[in-house]
């Protein structure tokens, strides 16, 4: 009996480098085909983030929601009613951070402008006195200053242009991304379901694996998330306590501002603290000494007491690794790559410790 040609375990190597040759042989065409699919993947993309993230406040808000109507009557609605908590959860907190932020901003520029308006004044009237003082009108080339400012002005409407497509094209994308998070969380447990199947049918052998891995992940940006969010929270709450007690200026809009940047690993604190430094010292030089004395000493118990309570083994991850994330996320993505790349080089650590936990173990026996 005569064998295949090609014998059916190596059909899926033959058919991979026959991919890679053409797409290697067409890559331009290639090229210009991905960019399309991920240009028009990007709101989906986003969606899929903005689900993820909303997942975790709707499983705190779902676990409420059973503890307060446990009858199975009101569980119908217990979907619906958790994801529209969750957005407006999410929509409260960043119109509260405006709310106190906005107004601080504002009277900190009214302080500034009123305390250099006399050098304003000063600056304006020299120019009014002295623009036109050495100038000869025969002299000036108008042919020069038309054709300039009629560049300067298609320039402008140009400028005008993109601004205008960059707004229409982020808020589709925001709808759109809404729209597809709402979808990917009322049917979540399909969705999983389905992803069940496909494994089962396509590798069952290494659904273990797989499944192992997708929790690791889970759990490694999941309990970041949370206990970041919790984290920064606290900081901004206590920010604004003390200096509150200090009588320094601004408490609102500092502990609101803390609370943002404390989401960043690492380089929060310092951003966080240069704010608050540059805008005090505007009022009182004194004053902002204290706050920066005031703010190492509340980053150093955040450190040392509250961030180990809070985020705990969520990040299981050395302090060295977590600097290198920082720095490989900074440099990739900046703030977010920051934000992103200490979850993952978590889960990355987590698999390589248990990997070789498991081969030790089994070469000891």
């Amino acid at each position: 009996m005569k064998k295949p040609i090609f014998e059916r375990q190596y059909l899926p190597l033959f058919v991979t480098l026959f991919g890679l040759y053409l797409a290697i042989s067409y890559w331009p065409s290639v090229a210009k085909f991905i960019g399309h699919v991920s240009h028009a993947t990007i709101p989906l993309l986003v969606g899929a983030v903005l689900a993820y993230i909303i997942n975790i406040l709707l499983n705190q808000w779902e676990h409420l929601y059973e503890k307060c109507f446990p009858s199975n009557q009101s569980q119908g609605l217990k979907r619906g009613i958790c994801i529209a908590l969750s957005y407006i959860s999410i929509v409260v907190i960043l119109g509260l951070v405006l709310w106190l932020v906005i107004p601080e901003v504002v009277a900190c520029v009214k302080l500034l402008l009123a305390h250099h308006s006399q050098l304003i004044k000063r600056a304006v009237k020299y120019l009014s006195s002295h623009s036109f003082k050495y100038i000869d009108p025969n002299k000036i080339n108008w042919s020069a200053i038309v054709k300039e400012a009629s560049a300067g002005v298609g320039g402008t409407y140009q400028v005008v242009k993109h601004a205008a497509s960059r707004i229409i094209t982020f808020g589709t994308t925001s709808i759109i991304a809404i729209f597809f998070s709402v979808y990917l969380l009322v049917f979540k447990e399909m969705l999983r379901r389905q992803f069940n199947k496909l494994v089962d049918l396509w590798v069952p052998k290494a659904k273990g694996q797989i499944m192992y891995i997708i929790n690791v992940f889970d759990s490694s940006f999941s309990g970041y998330i949370s206990g970041q969010c919790k984290d920064a929270a606290i900081l901004g709450i206590c920010c604004f306590i003390g200096m509150t007690i200090l009588r320094l200026p601004y408490a609102y809009m500092m502990g609101a501002v803390t609370t943002v940047t404390a989401l960043i690993p690492i380089i929060g604190a310092i951003l966080g603290a240069s704010v608050g430094i540059i805008i005090i010292f505007a009022v009182s030089p004194v004053k902002a000494l204290i706050f920066l004395i005031f703010i190492i000493v509340l980053q150093q118990l955040d450190n040392r007491i509250t961030y180990p309570i809070v985020v705990g083994k969520s990040i299981d991850l050395p302090s060295v690794w977590v600097f290198v994330a920082v720095m490989v996320g900074g440099g990739v993505s900046g703030i977010l790559g920051m934000m992103f790349t200490v979850p993952l080089f978590s889960a990355l650590y987590r698999i390589i410790r248990d990997r070789a936990a498991l081969r030790d173990s089994s070469s000891d026996k």
